[in-house]
């Protein structure tokens, strides 16, 4: 075990930290396993910790609400999103809502946000449901085999649908499975770009980087023509696209340029269904992993919508499945690192802060930090029974961030998710492959190291036949 030292600038303390390597510092072991790095770090040397970094580049990680309240929200303008890790993003994403910064990302949340209010949201659960029942359908051939199968990508394929259902009033059901591959793609070569200190020249030919190129022009080539679609329509939907399309710039009047609408669009792709189809994947883990808050969903949505299909109207009455879902996000939140990067010198916890350093906020070490969760590492939805932070201070609980950058979709992603998962339980049970070890990856979002394989059953025959014949 390393012993914590405290280093200091003249008047500066800096936060301990691990020595790291020579040379190369801390960088190899982020980069071999990102998560599990985190985790030893700040329960060796505490709520701030410092990692050393090749080019005398510094990180800091801190893991304590006042302090991330600091960052998220006290001193927001001070602590925009890194630029080392938003450039590592913006050959797939552009400038679009999760990379920009400033008054231009304030600008185009303020177009986003009316999207994602209301009455408007609650009118996106018939298409959720739609979607489910669909998925219910194609599975029944899994079901009388009881066969077992990885779920994440038929959880991608899912929550890419009700997406572009939603924001953007487009069926891309035939074309789901080859979108989401194309995303994941993507996602999987801007991880690796983030975990390399060393960045290789564009110019250099690799398989990996042709893999990317030919799964963005797959995306480009969609979300173009949607575009150029919707652009023709004479009668267009009220939906997030057409808002785009139609809202001009305050101070100048100009109109979103395809590219600009392009890049938003990637965005949705980002973090609009790809987050929520993770929470699913580790949802039916659980469930599976926890047969006795299985029984309490399934009972509590029997109780509710009985042989009917679930409905926005029927999640307040879901108070169990509500406190699961947020259990699950706890424990796995999809996005499970914010980064910033502090423009001036700054102080958190009484260390100084560099301008210019990386600052990381973890919510997956968060929502295990002791001083704040009874039994972290356990399973208990009924935490959330009792309190919507699960008795903890506000930003003790932060599965979609906090502040000025709350992610704005969040409203969707918790009438979603349980609507889905509601469905599911109507018709079927999933159970984890014998022996398979539920570890998430070091990747930009948590996904399952060596998938979700799962066996499918139906829940009775009787019951199937009901929801066949409605």
């Amino acid at each position: 075990m390393n012993t914590p030292t405290i280093q200091a600038t003249g008047s500066r303390r800096l936060p301990p930290g691990p020595p790291g390597y020579p040379v190369v510092g801390c960088g190899p072991d982020l980069v071999r396993d990102l998560v599990g790095t985190f985790t030893r770090a700040w329960r060796e040397y505490g709520d701030v910790v410092r990692f050393r970094l090749p080019g005398k580049r510094e990180l800091f990680l801190i893991v304590h609400p006042d302090h991330i309240k600091h960052v998220l929200d006290d001193r927001q303008p001070n602590y925009p999103k890194d630029p080392l890790s938003v450039g590592k993003f913006e050959p797939w994403c552009g400038q679009g809502l999760f990379t920009s910064n400033g008054d231009f990302h304030f600008r185009q949340r303020r177009l986003a946000q009316p999207a994602f209010k209301g009455s408007r949201i609650s009118g996106f659960g018939p298409a959720m449901v739609d979607a489910t029942t669909d998925l219910v359908h194609r599975w029944r051939p899994l079901a009388d085999d009881r066969r077992t199968f990885d779920v994440t990508p038929e959880l991608f394929r899912l929550a890419l649908t009700i997406v572009m259902r939603t924001l953007f009033s487009t069926d891309v059901s035939h074309r789901a499975g080859e979108l989401a591959r194309a995303v994941r793609i993507c996602n999987a070569y801007t991880n690796s770009r983030l975990q390399r200190f060393v960045e290789l020249p564009e110019r250099l030919p690799s398989r990996a980087r042709t893999r990317f190129l030919t799964a963005r022009a797959t995306l480009d080539d969609f979300v173009y023509g949607l575009i150029e679609n919707r652009r023709r329509a004479t009668a267009p939907p009220d939906d997030l696209l057409t808002r785009f399309l139609t809202a001009r710039d305050p101070e100048t009047g100009g109109r979103m340029s395809d590219k600009q609408l392009r890049d938003e669009v990637v965005t949705m792709f980002l973090g609009g269904y790809e987050t929520t189809a993770l929470s699913l994947v580790w949802a039916f883990s659980l469930l599976s992993r926890h047969p006795e808050a299985e029984r309490r969903v399934r009972a509590e949505v029997a109780e509710v919508c009985g042989d009917r299909e679930p409905s926005a109207d029927d999640l307040p009455k879901m108070r169990y499945l509500k406190a699961f879902y947020q259990e699950v996000l706890r424990l796995y939140p999809s996005v499970w690192t914010l980064s910033r990067s502090p423009l001036e010198d700054d102080e958190i916890g009484g260390y100084h802060i560099p301008a210019g350093s990386q600052v990381f906020i973890s919510p997956y070490l968060m929502h295990r930090h002791p001083e704040f969760w009874e039994n972290p590492e356990g399973f208990r939805p009924e935490r959330f029974l009792r309190s919507a932070t699960g008795g903890g201070p506000l930003y003790s609980y932060i599965p979609f961030s906090r502040g000025p950058r709350l992610c704005p979709g969040s409203s969707v992603a918790v009438l979603e998710a349980p609507l889905v998962i509601a469905r599911i339980l109507q018709a079927y049970r999933l159970t984890l492959a014998p022996g398979h070890v539920c570890e998430p990856t070091s990747n930009v979002f948590l996904y399952p190291r060596g998938g979700m394989p799962m066996r499918i059953e139906h829940l009775g025959a009787e019951h199937e036949e009901k929801k066949g014949n409605r």
